[in-house]
This record gives C-alpha cells, structure tokens and sequence, in this order.
C-alpha cells in the first residue's frame, strides 16, 4: 500500500491510481477485515471496510491514534528529533480533547457562516484571474489554491508569507501520507510552520492564530512545539483534502449535466449535493492508522494488542447495507449520514468549513462560467494522491464566457 508520487515523472505517476472501488466492494463482501502487506511498518496492519464496522471501530476506545500503542518504534516528537508535538491526529482522549477544545469554537456552524464573505472573496479572486482566458486547468487555477488561501486566511497569514498552493500542499502529502515519509520535505514543512508561528507571535491579531498564542500565553498550551503542531494540524485539515473534494466535485457535476443543471435551477440543493459528493468520492480514502490497545475480535477476525488498522471511508461509504445503488452518483439521494469526515471523537474539526467553503466555490463557478466543460474524455482524467486521498490531478475545461 505503498502511494506514488503524484508529482513524480513515468508511467505509473501518468497513469495514476487506479479505481479501488471494485476492490473495495470484494473486500467487503469476503473479507470486511483484511491484513495489509505494508513493507515500511512494523507488525500487522488491518484494513476495514464495510460501514458498519468502519462505524463502530472510529468510536472504539481500544482503537488509538496515539503510535506508541503500536509495534514498532513510535515517532521521537518533542524530543528534537522531531518537532513539533503531536497534533490532532496524533492522540486520544483527554489530550485530544484539550487541544481540540481550543480551537473547535472557530470552526463551529456559525463561526463558519460568518467567514462567508471572505471564502466569496477569496473564490471570485481565483476565478477572475482565468476568467478572461476561455480555457484553464481548475485543479492548478482553482480547486488547489482555494482552499489552501482560505485556511491560511483563518490562521491569519498574509500572502506575501505563504507557501504557493502547490508547494503547500506536496509538502504535506509528502511528509504525512508517504509510506514512508518524506524526511526532507517533513523538515521543510516543520520549518514553514515554525516560520509562521513566529510571525503571527510577533503580529498578533483576532485570528486562530492569535487564538493558539494566547493559549500559549495562559498556558492552555504547554509550550511552543504544542503550539506549533496545532497550526500545522489545521493548516493541513484545512486544504489537504478540500483540494481533493473540490476537483472530485466539479468531475463529478460536469460529468452529470442534469443533475448540474438541475442544482443550479433550485430543485436540488447544494447541501444534497456536497453531501452525495462526500458519500461517492470520500476524499480522506482511509483514515489515520489506528493502533489495537488490548486483544480484540473484529468481524470475526482476532486482532491483537500492537496491531495497527486502516478503516476505508471510502469502502464504507459504498457499502450496499447502507446505501442504495452505492455506485450511482446522485445528487437526490435521500439525506443520509456517511463517513466522509469521519465519525467520534476524530470527526472533521473542519467539516462545517468545508461544506461551505464547497457551496460557496461550486455555486460561484458554475454560474460564472457559461459553457463550461471538460476539453478531455472523462475517462482520461488522472486521479492521484492514492491510497489515503483521492482526487483528480488536473481538470482541462473550457468555457465560452464568463459572468460577473
């Protein structure tokens, strides 16, 4: 299970990853819990796929995120080895909690709501500069430095110090969904976020940044390797797979005209949509590993204490107990909770964001860009970042005009 660089010259990266859904669907049928061939990892590593399953394990408590539960030798963070400390994704309960509860109010429904104006702003941005072109790739033009312009914005980071978009996000991917890591590129991105820190400790301002160094301040936060993996941890729930979901989506709706057309007329409604586009194409294809704290049995099969998991979201979420026709793309399914931002206490932070931030983008693009299609056969399309993200590499459109 072993990722190709998306970036990376020759055959395999030009072909790209290829469809797991007919995998998935015999997976779950014969072998709802699978072992895993990992060469990089030490011990056993599980793979879940059916919903109900992948449901029960996210709110498991002898499931833990924390790698020292983990055969093998857990990551040296905070030694010096490797800074910062864990983040998010790194940890359980309390010390998840504690570090979530500082910052889940910012991305609470009405927080969010109120970043509206700015996500309008940031997408009409994006858009007028291709608008005059007739012609563009939405994945580079679009779908990648929206999202990445929008978080940096919540942590309140000017342009003239970020990162491009592009190299933003290869270095995330690279430093946390490689197997194995990119060691380079971990120690770039540890120092584009030390660099931020210190920026926003010496501009303060009312931001989530601003938020982290006050915690940092009372003490909320322990110390600056904490306060540095908790903007590493939203930067990059932020834009990684946002970027995915976006380009998956607009795949998706010029795929199916009528539905399109049918959302922009009023009779479906953009939530319904973002919600099946969550469902069909999970962008967070599996989570983060989770690590077996006691022996356990699962769907049958007996798992043991230092083992590790996967749970495919995106198996689950094509599950036909669950779903009706589970690879039909519809954006009038009936509302249905899926997996797509996870379940538990390691539900999306960002989900909220995400949804809106995907309102707002599909709805702005769609009305402003008259005629606008795919220049390539849909089946041509590349879709990488495998097997943890999935999205489409570029997406060549064109369009016949633009509207303001």
């Amino acid at each position: 299970m072993t990722a190709a660089d998306p970036g990376a010259p020759g055959a395999l990266a030009d072909r790209g990853d290829p469809d797991p859904y007919p995998n998935y669907a015999w997976l779950r049928e014969n072998a709802p819990v699978s072992e895993l061939y990992l060469p990089h990892r030490d011990g056993t590593t599980w793979l879940v796929t059916s919903y109900d399953l992948a449901r029960a394990c996210l709110t498991d408590r002898r499931l833990s995120n924390d790698d020292r539960n983990a055969t093998g030798e857990a990551a040296p963070f905070g030694t010096g080895q490797w800074d910062p400390a864990r983040g998010l994704l790194d940890l359980d309960r309390p010390e998840h909690s504690r570090l979530r509860g500082l910052v889940v109010g910012a991305f609470s429904a009405g927080a969010v709501e109120r970043m509206r104006p700015m996500m309008t702003r940031v997408v009409e941005e994006a858009i007028d500069a291709f608008a005059g072109q007739g012609a563009c790739d939405l994945v580079p033009a679009f779908s990648l430095p929206v999202p990445v312009a929008i978080i940096h914005e919540i942590l309140g980071i000017p342009g003239h110090i970020r990162e491009s978009p592009a190299r933003c996000l290869d270095l995330f991917y690279k430093a946390g969904l490689t197997d194995p890591i990119d060691t380079a590129a971990l120690a770039d991105l540890l120092g584009y976020v030390k660099h931020l820190a210190e920026y926003k400790r010496a501009h303060p301002g009312d931001d989530v940044s601003g938020h982290l160094i006050r915690g940092l301040e009372t003490g909320e936060l322990r110390d600056h390797d904490e306060l540095a993996a908790m903007i590493l941890s939203v930067l990059g729930a932020g834009h990684l797979t946002s970027v995915q979901f976006l380009g998956a989506a607009i795949f998706r709706l010029l795929q199916h005209p009528a539905q399109l057309a049918a959302i922009l007329e009023g009779e479906f409604s953009w939530a319904g949509a973002i919600n099946e586009i969550l469902r069909y194409d999970s962008p967070v294809q599996a989570t983060a590993y989770r690590h077996v704290t006691e022996d356990m049995e699962l769907g049958g099969v007996s798992l043991a204490r230092g083992d590790s998991m996967l749970i495919s979201l995106a198996a689950a979420n094509r599950d036909p107990s669950r779903f009706d026709d589970p690879d039909e793309f519809r954006v009038d399914r009936p509302v249905q909770s899926n997996l797509g931002f996870g379940y538990g206490a390691h539900l999306c932070l960002g989900a909220q964001l995400a949804r809106l931030e995907g309102e707002i983008a599909l709805d702005i693009l769609f009305r402003r860009l008259d005629g606008l299609t795919l220049s390539i056969p849909f089946d041509e399309v590349v879709w990488t970042y495998g097997p943890m993200l999935r999205g489409p590499r570029t997406l060549p459109v064109v369009f016949s005009g633009t509207t303001t």
